[in-house]
């Protein structure tokens, strides 16, 4: 069962309720294929990802628990030591001032496990009539 659509995630959601063990097949078998959808070089780190996520909805007491953990584990690979955010801070440094310029953005929210601000990066937009 694909999830591009909102009939789509109401279909997971009745099957959730109505079939927990059909639901729980069907994730595992999305969540194979997209990994196998990933190249080769990726599909470690993929399959290594969701060991973790698997691992936080085990052992969390309910599923907001798990989300906000989830949500944790994302800020800091953003924010913490060697995450995204330095990993672009160190690129820009070694590029010149103009590349450097182009990379920078504005300082948005705090990562609540390091208290390291993040970046939005800038984009044009059109303009709604």
């Amino acid at each position: 069962m694909e999830m591009n659509t909102m009939e789509d995630w109401e279909q997971w959601v009745k099957l959730a309720r109505e079939k927990p063990e059909e639901f729980e097949r069907q994730r595992t078998a999305a969540i194979e294929e997209l990994i196998m959808s990933l190249p080769v070089e990726s599909r470690h780190r993929g399959r290594q990802l969701q060991w973790q996520i698997d691992g936080i909805r085990l052992t969390s007491s309910n599923s907001l628990h798990a989300c906000i953990r989830m949500y944790d584990m994302l800020m800091e690979t953003v924010y913490g030591s060697n995450g995204l955010l330095e990993n672009i801070s160190l690129l820009s440094s070694r590029n010149g001032p103009s590349e450097r310029n182009h990379i920078a953005g504005k300082a948005i929210g705090r990562s609540r496990s390091t208290g390291k601000s993040g970046l939005l990066l800038e984009f044009r937009s059109k303009k709604i009539r």
